[in-house]
């Protein structure tokens, strides 16, 4: 920390009790844009250097491939910045508390004519055993819906808690018969815009059937300073601090280092 501590109070970047009541009931919610045009610019221009098919995509042959990245906070200084921008950081702490940790960022670009789609999940779903519920934070760099790879989510489907998923290659899904979708909504956003929703909350990305718009999405999730896994006994203290008894920190640091192999082994 710095000596002149950050704490977060500025009460415009706060949610309403209106959204927080949504977000506890719907699992969901859109901030609109909290980023200006300057920093959209900045967050595009480094994203479009380290999504690309020469780097990592998903998809198959069939349905076709888009790009994908994680962890681009270790890619690039400029972005591991906005992890820490206040605005996000303030919501989080209304949902997570005074003690937060920074638990992991993608992209995921959905080009145009990559039909592969991400199906129905919860967040949770992709660790080994079992931990708690965190935050994830959705910034949509180009106009998303459900035509060109959007969202789709189940208004209401994170109060039931973590649900079987199976392994259909690198992604975790709900098998189909566990699974009601006759309530789910399309989960639209305009380019800029910030969608956060409960990691709890199943949800599935579309393919991309349009011809020319590109779906790139930056994800950042945050969970709370005391996450472990129920299962292994882990405590995530490999997770970098965001904010700490109330002060948001100066830089991304963890107690120990975080191990991007092993996270996805």
């Amino acid at each position: 920390m710095s000596g002149a501590e950050k704490t977060i109070g500025d009460p415009e970047m706060a949610l309403s009790e209106a959204q927080l009541e949504s977000f506890s009931h719907q699992g969901f919610i859109s901030l609109g844009r909290i980023f200006d045009d300057a920093q959209l610019r900045t967050i595009s221009t480094e994203y479009d250097l380290l999504v690309t098919d020469e780097a990592q995509v998903l998809g198959n042959d069939e349905e076709g491939f888009f790009p994908y990245r994680a962890m681009l906070n270790f890619r690039s200084p400029a972005l591991a910045a906005f992890i820490l921008h206040p605005h996000l950081l303030a919501i989080a702490q209304q949902i997570l508390g005074d003690d937060i940790r920074f638990w992991w960022d993608q992209g995921i670009n959905k080009k145009p004519g990559s039909g592969s789609p991400i199906a129905w999940h919860q967040d949770n779903g992709y660790q080994r055993g079992r931990t708690q519920e965190f935050l994830t934070c959705w910034l949509a760099l180009d106009a998303s819906d459900t035509e060109n790879g959007g969202l789709n989510v189940i208004p209401g489907s994170h109060q039931a808690g973590l649900r079987p998923h199976t392994w259909e290659g690198v992604h975790a899904v709900i098998p189909g018969d566990q699974l009601d979708t006759a309530d789910s909504v399309g989960l639209d956003a305009r380019a800029g815009e910030v969608l956060i929703f409960s990691s709890l909350l199943v949800h599935q990305t579309l393919g991309n059937l349009t011809a020319d718009r590109q779906r790139r999405a930056w994800v950042i999730q945050y969970c709370r300073g005391d996450q472990h896994n129920e299962v292994t006994g882990e405590i995530y203290d490999n997770r970098a601090w965001a904010v700490k008894g109330g002060v948001v920190a100066d830089s991304l640091e963890s107690e120990r280092p975080f191990d991007l192999v092993r996270e996805r082994a």
